[in-house]
């Protein structure tokens, strides 16, 4: 908590920090955070309003469902199973189609993705192909 908050919260320390306010200063203070706490009671007591009216709708919604003979969970049922079928698959590994050894361990490349440090070696230094690589 700020050092703000701390003296605004407690009655003892906000009289000793107001204490070299004028009276002018503290009531204009006063009418300012009078203004900023109507302002959230405002905004509470509409945000409450939207709450309310949402749930009427809700209500009324759910009684239109039951009078057409529909239960509220067979609809969540309906939706969840939509959902958990998958859009979209996920693609099988490519298999490798390059062999190559590094550090006496051989390992392969798909050829797809940056081309590992051997092989790009090989190809800069040593005259070689990828061809020369493959399985």
């Amino acid at each position: 908590m700020s050092d703000f908050l701390k003296t605004f919260l407690n009655a003892r320390s906000l009289k000793a920090a107001t204490k070299e306010l004028s009276l002018e200063q503290m009531e204009e203070t006063l009418s300012k955070l009078d203004a900023i706490v109507q302002e959230r009671r405002d905004i509470e007591q509409t945000r409450q309003a939207q709450e309310q009216a949402k749930l009427e709708k809700l209500k009324q919604y759910k009684e239109m469902m039951e009078q057409d003979g529909i239960d509220p969970s067979e609809l969540v049922e309906v939706f969840e199973s939509k959902a958990a079928t998958p859009g979209r698959r996920k693609r099988a590994p490519l298999p490798p189609k390059y062999r190559y050894i590094e550090d006496g361990v051989e390992k392969t490349w798909t050829g797809q993705g940056r081309t590992p440090a051997v092989i790009q070696h090989a190809i800069d230094n040593e005259g070689k192909t990828k061809d020369d690589f493959l399985i």
